[in-house]
């Protein structure tokens, strides 16, 4: 009898392997063959990441293995030149269980081809970065006509010339806040964005996210509380833009949790990382949005909030996760609230980045 599982992973454009927790190749497909050029009796046992050249593989193993109660899978991107061709790709990687009734319990991994896509959403990002500039000069110089004709610079104005200005005045200060994050995310995806990760004392990070938005939340009627165990070890970090996404999240957390509701900052350790999670009591996410969330200029529509963002805040917050290498995720239930978790890795002296 012919094994149909193994024929139809064959056909399957992208190249997949199966490791085990150990991260030795226990199987490949054809397709993945083809690809880097190697046989399975060839690389039978090697380390993943040494068979394929790409060094992500290893640590999005040991998160996938670390997440015993989770088995969802993850997802992250890289960059590789594959030895055998010589040529440059960019692959999406996926990380999912394994387990058969004999008791294996391993890994599939994954590998998608995006390199066509990455080359047209940098054109995309280039175009939007261009565009973004282009705006910021004329933006500027409305901005400061209205700030002079609303402070009577040139002439009183009646009650509804203030309402009036007002109005501008707050459309004026959004669009300059999406201009702003929009050459924020362009300088992240083309990778110009400097990351300058250094020990950060957890503490430090969460009291400073969480500062500037407990009087928020005292105002909302909301509790904000932190569950920071005392001997977690420092993370490797840049500390600005590592206080940027918690404080998105805490924000976010703000913005659909009702009076009375709770958001929770918790901090738990791992083998690797350090997990920080923002836990709230709000509206939740539908399930329409969850795999789109971390998208450019998606947002989850509440008739019964306020507009927000442009939806650019949870796209920054994962590429700025990524680029520390980390991962990033939402778990979330409708009326029950949402929970952000993110990753960031432990301080090590022999290497910032584990």
């Amino acid at each position: 009898m012919e094994n149909w599982p193994e024929i139809a992973l064959n056909h399957i454009n992208d190249a997949l392997f199966i490791t085990d927790r150990s991260h030795r190749v226990i199987w490949m497909n054809r397709n993945a063959e083809e690809l880097f050029g190697i046989t399975l009796a060839g690389v039978r046992s090697k380390p993943l990441a040494e068979v394929t050249g790409i060094q992500q593989i290893s640590s999005l193993l040991d998160d996938h293995f670390e997440r015993k109660a989770c088995c969802e899978p993850l997802f992250e991107k890289a960059e590789a030149t594959v030895k055998h061709s010589g040529r440059r790709y960019y692959f999406k990687i996926s990380v999912s269980q394994v387990i058969t009734p004999a008791g294996f319990d391993g890994a599939l991994v994954q590998l998608t081809d995006i390199t066509r896509f990455h080359e047209m959403e940098k054109f995309k990002d280039d175009y939007i970065s261009v565009i973004s500039h282009e705006f910021r000069t004329p933006l500027t110089s409305i901005v400061l006509g209205v700030e002079m004709l609303r402070e009577g610079l040139l002439g009183e104005l009646n009650s509804l010339g203030r309402e009036i200005f007002e109005a501008i005045g707050d459309d004026c200060n959004r669009l300059t806040k999406l201009v702003d994050n929009l050459l924020e995310l362009s300088r992240i995806e083309s990778g110009t964005i400097y990351i300058q990760a250094e020990p950060v004392e957890v503490a430090d990070l969460v009291h400073e996210a969480v500062r500037p938005l407990q009087i928020q939340a005292d105002k909302k009627g909301i509790a904000l509380v932190t569950d920071i165990p005392a001997t977690l070890p420092p993370v490797a970090a840049d500390f600005n833009k590592a206080v940027w996404v918690l404080t998105n999240l805490i924000g976010n957390a703000l913005r659909y949790t009702d009076a009375g509701g709770t958001i929770t900052v918790q901090v738990k350790g791992g083998r690797r990382r350090l997990y920080f999670s923002v836990r709230d009591t709000g509206c939740g996410i539908p399930e329409a949005y969850r795999d789109r969330i971390f998208q450019k200029f998606i947002q989850v529509r509440d008739p019964e909030k306020k507009r927000g963002g442009a939806g650019l805040g949870l796209a920054i917050a994962r590429e700025i996760v990524t680029a520390h290498g980390g991962e990033i995720w939402v778990e979330s239930e409708v009326g029950k609230g949402s929970t952000f978790t993110f990753s960031f890795p432990i301080f090590r002296r022999e290497g910032m980045l584990g």
